[in-house]
């Protein structure tokens, strides 16, 4: 279980007093929410014709938070209900809070404890409190967000929804649990769900059975990525999300889109990773249809079955993979093979040749080239031929592959040709696979990316 913990001597004392001393200064500059017209002409758009059920707008979009956003997200301003005056910050004052709370977040004992949400939420509570006379002048702002964050703090088991993934039995990849709920899983929750709603004067139990239709249509048979951490719950949401990814980035560098490219490689957390559709209306005469559905023909999901991760050549770089993304100080080496394993699966996910091959190439330059000025010719190709395969041949092949893959890469890039090639990415992926393969088994013995060069350079000269 991951486990999160703070106290206020894990602050140095001068990070304690500057903060504590920046928003003592903010405390004094709250003021009453300035009167502003908010409402504008509406001019005839699209958006004037949006459905909206039963005429309530509130069913597209509500806010919960008291404050004003921008177009890009970016607060505005806050406040806390006084009686019934708006008070808060707001303009250049709240951009000084915004600020100053993004620096308190950078500080590693703060960012890997809490969430920045947590944080500013934290803040404006002790703002609002000190205001209203409901905690001691004395209480600092580290002491309570201390003290919050005890009281916040508790386990939880965050499961987030796979797409285009199944299993036959749970297993774990670095801290991550792979499994699935079964029906009686949903047959308890929603009952419990339905006594719940019961209990309430509007209940519907029409309106009851479509959402349960609906949550069951969404959810049930598919695969969760599960990780039990202990901690706030925001900050639990974004440490499962990362570590979900981590292992999600495992299993594509082990998928069989990593072997066979013509195999589409769509998995991944729900809500992140799409299906190509079609959509599209007909138009003849007085008369018009409309289209839409998959624009996929493959098989779009993976099963993963119990002997999947048993052969010999995946077993092992399952199992070294997955201590990887659980070891918590890398070295050089392990930083970009990371990094390396990242873009190879970004090559796999992506949904065009020449992204692929782009992102292919990046995953075996992370790892075998030292800086922008070794020339890719000659060190990229004889490196990863030489950890990649054996014999003179297969070593001249793997050389001229990388060649090809480097000339369409440069047509694409530099003159917007297009030409698909699909068998010159699969001989590109047999290349690049076994390397990071290798390299995953060498990072016990090579400390840096320039060992890893050294390496190499030695075997090519010996």
């Amino acid at each position: 279980m991951w486990q999160l913990s703070m106290t206020k001597s894990d602050l140095d004392p001068k990070t304690i007093d500057h903060f504590e001393s920046k928003l003592n200064e903010l405390l004094l500059e709250l003021k009453p929410r300035r009167d502003r017209d908010i409402t504008e002409p509406q001019e005839e758009s699209s958006l004037s014709h949006v459905f909206v059920r039963d005429g309530n707008p509130n069913e597209i979009i509500s806010f919960s938070s008291l404050g004003s956003f921008d177009g890009l997200g970016n607060e505005l301003s806050r406040y806390f209900m006084a009686d019934t005056v708006a008070i808060g910050l707001e303009g250049d004052e709240y951009v000084r809070f915004r600020q100053l709370m993004e620096r308190l977040y950078e500080k590693a004992n703060i960012n890997s404890i809490v969430s920045l949400r947590f944080l500013k939420n934290s803040a404006f509570e002790w703002f609002e409190k000190q205001y209203k006379g409901q905690i001691s002048r004395q209480l600092g702002f580290i002491e309570f967000l201390t003290q919050a964050m005890q009281t916040s703090k508790q386990t939880y088991k965050i499961s987030i929804p796979i797409s285009f993934l199944a299993i036959q039995e749970p297993f774990t990849v670095g801290n991550v649990v792979f499994e699935y709920y079964k029906k009686e899983f949903f047959d308890e929750y929603l009952s419990h769900a339905q006594e719940a709603a019961r209990r309430s004067a509007t209940f519907d139990e029409r309106d009851f059975r479509i959402g349960e239709e609906k949550f069951r249509k969404k959810y049930q048979g598919l695969v969760f990525a599960s990780l039990q951490v202990a901690a706030e719950k925001t900050k639990a949401i974004e440490i499962a999300t990362d570590e979900a990814e981590k292992a999600l980035m495992v299993l594509r560098f082990l998928s069989p889109s990593a072997f066979v490219p013509e195999i589409p490689c769509y998995f991944g957390l729900m809500g992140r990773t799409h299906l190509p559709g079609h959509y599209y209306f007909v138009f003849w005469d007085r008369s018009m249809e409309t289209h839409e559905g998959i624009a996929e023909s493959k098989n779009f999901i993976w099963h993963i079955t119990k002997n999947h991760f048993s052969q010999r050549n995946l077993g092992k770089a399952f199992r070294e993979a997955s201590d990887l993304v659980t070891k918590k100080e890398l070295s050089d080496l392990e930083i970009c093979l990371m990094s390396s394993i990242h873009s190879f699966g970004r090559s796999l996910a992506s949904l065009t040749f020449h992204d692929r091959i782009v992102y292919m190439t990046v995953a075996a330059e992370t790892l075998l080239l030292q800086n922008e000025n070794e020339s890719i010719q000659a060190n990229l190709s004889r490196r990863l031929a030489f950890l990649a395969v054996r014999g003179a041949q297969q070593r001249k092949e793997a050389i001229e592959v990388v060649r090809r893959a480097y000339k369409a890469r440069s047509s694409y890039i530099h003159h917007g040709k297009v030409r698909q090639d699909m068998n010159l990415l699969k001989q590109l992926q047999h290349v690049v696979w076994p390397a990071i393969a290798n390299t995953l088994n060498l990072r016990h013995q090579l400390s840096t990316r320039k060992d890893l060069c050294d390496y190499l350079e030695h075997l090519i000269l010996s």
